[in-house]
């Protein structure tokens, strides 16, 4: 059975860049964490409001190109000898797995441990960054994928390394920090350790550092206030696509017989995965807002960010692996409704990803 405890290791995390500098050393006496010019939500950009985009057709034009991901995803060389009985067989298991009261932690990630109380210590501006520090470093784990990022492309706004996540509170600012966190808290979930379509864990968080990286730009420039909130949107619903290829994967090792059809995986994964990505959701109490967001039912300017963040994400990376020409990617941008002027500058950011 595959366990997410086997799949909490390491962490990776973003990479791209802000769109501005900024250099500060950090002072060696606990001060009370304030935003500086650079952490106001939109510093940097050219704040207006939410431009017209049909949220239909842009959601159409996602799933559309999810469902390629899914197929670039679990392709495999090996010929098929999937018969309907087989297939039938798979997918009531999958249902069976996943079409439970009670979540199976086996398949369903737990929420990460020091999640609530770290965002909540964020969230209070009058907590010193000497306490938040403490409780990064309980966690070498997330410690080590703190200073990773603080040194990538994506947040690294100074020459000089940053080797303490005290200094990296000072010098990146509270609320790239706040990106960070949540990167770095989710990321460990995306391992895999599977025979079958090893590939998808890999792919799929490639796709989904690019997608949160554009929904926050996205935010950044529409609705300031939905930066954090529009990243978080994009990592949770990567989170459902993963648990159904968890069950996936468990019901084809547990039944040597059949031999794992890529179509119908693909199939499943498209067909159930929103709904698994609201489930995990809803069990590790997220906000009513981001919850209605992943129903695509909610505040219309998060759900816009979430098909936002998850189209240049997608397109990005099959950009990234030569899947996807430039004028597919120009003719797609153009039936998803989204105007250049708005794209180029989140898609340079993107591309600059290494």
């Amino acid at each position: 059975m595959l366990s997410y405890g086997l799949l909490i290791a390491s962490a990776l995390g973003l990479s791209g860049w802000l769109y501005f500098r900024r250099t500060s050393e950090v002072s060696t006496v606990p001060v009370p964490l304030k935003n500086s010019e650079h952490d106001r939500p939109g510093a940097g950009a050219d704040t207006h409001p939410s431009p017209s985009i049909d949220a239909g057709k842009l959601g159409a034009a996602n799933t559309s190109l999810s469902e390629r991901l899914w197929k670039y995803s679990y392709s495999s060389s090996a010929k098929t000898k999937s018969t309907q009985r087989m297939d039938d067989l798979v997918r009531g298991n999958v249902n069976a797995i996943l079409q439970v009261d009670t979540l199976d932690h086996d398949y369903f990630p737990r929420r990460p441990t020091l999640m609530s109380e770290l965002l909540r210590a964020v969230d209070d501006p009058g907590v010193a960054s000497a306490k938040l520090s403490r409780l990064i470093s309980l966690d070498p784990v997330l410690t080590g994928e703190i200073l990773r990022l603080a040194n990538s492309s994506l947040y690294r706004v100074s020459p000089a390394p940053i080797d303490t996540v005290q200094r990296a509170i000072a010098i990146c600012g509270v609320d790239a920090l706040r990106t960070m966190l949540a990167a770095a808290m989710l990321r460990p979930v995306f391992r895999a350790n599977s025979k079958n379509f090893p590939r998808l864990p890999r792919v799929l968080w490639s796709r989904t550092e690019r997608a949160a990286r554009a929904a926050e730009l996205y935010a950044l420039g529409t609705s300031p206030e939905l930066r954090f909130e529009g990243q978080m949107v994009v990592l949770l619903n990567a989170i459902g696509p993963l648990v159904v290829y968890s069950a996936i994967v468990d019901v084809y090792s547990r039944n040597n017989l059949f031999q794992p059809n890529p179509a119908l995986c693909v199939a499943l994964t498209s067909e159930l995965a929103a709904q698994m990505a609201q489930r995990v959701a809803m069990d590790w109490e997220m906000s009513p807002r981001l919850i209605a967001a992943l129903k695509e039912s909610g505040e219309e300017p998060l759900t816009k960010a979430l098909y936002v963040g998850e189209l240049l994400g997608t397109l990005s990376y099959l950009a990234s692996q030569t899947v996807i020409s430039e004028q597919q990617r120009s003719d797609l941008l153009d039936g998803a409704g989204l105007q250049s002027e708005m794209v180029s500058p989140i898609w340079d950011v993107l591309q600059a990803k290494r």
